[in-house]
Formats: structure tokens, sequence, C-alpha cells
């Protein structure tokens, strides 16, 4: 019988995403994308370490544990409250959420009311 492999694997790729080196480096993708295009302008002098794969960029994980100075963790979180970057839509759908949770309480306590 053949095992299932796991699907994540605990050791982080060789080449990470930009929105991966973000979410390790606790940043908004704006910002993440601003440090790679500084990083080849300054001939790799400042910003995040990335190479050009076409129009793609891709962060060697050997020299962002080297800025950083010690591994990554790995996989990345994915639940809310974590290390993800807050972006301008998960906020607002956030406040989407509290707001009709509100409506809701409001409206039970009516019908309980009545």
């Amino acid at each position: 019988m053949i095992e299932p492999t796991e699907s994540v694997s605990s050791e982080p790729p060789d080449f990470l995403t930009l929105d991966e080196a973000a979410a390790v480096l606790r940043v908004g993708r704006s910002t993440a994308y601003g440090e790679a295009n500084a990083f080849e302008r300054s001939g790799g002098r400042t910003g995040i370490p990335v190479v050009r794969y076409g129009k793609q960029f891709r962060v060697p994980r050997c020299l962002l544990e080297e800025q950083l100075g010690g591994p990554i963790t790995w996989p990345l979180p994915t639940e809310a409250g974590t290390q993800e970057p807050t972006t301008r839509s998960s906020r607002r759908a956030k406040r989407t959420e509290r707001s009709v949770a509100s409506r809701s309480t409001a409206q039970l306590s009516l019908a309980i009311e009545s």
C-alpha cells in the first residue's frame, strides 16, 4: 500500500514568492514589492533580496535567512490573528463581520423582548 505523503513540507522551499517573504517579514504586499524594487535599483545593497524570473520575483531562502540572521519558520501561519500581514480588504471584511454580528444581536434582542 502506498502511504500518502504530507502535503505541507516542514522544510521551506529554496525560493519563496514575494507574498510568502512578506508574510515572514510581517510587512504588507506593497512594502515587499517596494523593497524588492529597491534591491534591484541599489544593486543588492538594500531591500529584500530577490531574483527575477520573467516578470515574477522570487526570494532565495538562504539570502532571506542571512538577512534575518536565522532560519525562517515554516509553514507560514494562515489563520487570522497570526503573523499574516493585515490587508485593507481583510480589515474591511472583519469590520463587516462585526457589523453583521452586532445587527444580529440587536435583532435577537428585539425578538426576545417581543
